[in-house]
């Protein structure tokens, strides 16, 4: 008597969980970590040193405008001077931006493939698993005998 949640029901959502987790993950290193990096190496930690977009060489696009908005994660490490939209990470913050963002460097080839090997991985587990799972249980069920 099987009365549950189906094993490739269970499987499906934790790939689903799982591409959520690197697509989070590569948004924050890759578009936002160039942002933050960006603005570390050029020694904007006071609105004196703000930068733009342009002086840092990053084109600013919808993205940017979504993490910079009010209350959110990158808003609360990284200040801005609203009338020059010039942005700076205050001293105190800059330890927060390298962890959050910092790091080693991603780019979109490499989540790229961190998506293929977990799509082959859970279609494998798809695949396999159930069987796995009746063997273990036709075992087991003897044995319980």
């Amino acid at each position: 008597m099987n009365s549950g949640i189906p094993v490739e029901l269970v499987m499906q959502g934790f790939f689903i969980g799982t591409l959520l987790a690197v697509l989070a993950v590569g948004y924050n290193k890759v578009f936002i970590g160039r942002f933050v990096k960006a603005l570390i190496k050029a020694e904007a930690n006071h609105p004196a040193f703000a930068k733009s977009f342009g002086e840092l060489n990053i084109k600013k696009n919808f993205l940017f405008k979504l993490a910079l908005r009010k209350n959110g994660t990158l808003k609360k490490i990284v200040s801005e001077l609203e009338e020059d939209e010039k942005y700076y990470i205050a001293e105190d913050k800059i330890y927060r931006a390298g962890r959050l963002y910092g790091g080693k460097d991603a780019d979109i080839l490499m989540i790229a493939a961190i998506i293929i090997v977990l799509f082959l991985f859970f279609a494998i587990m798809l695949l396999y698993f159930p069987t796995l799972l009746n063997m273990i249980e036709e075992t087991f069920g003897r044995l319980g005998e």
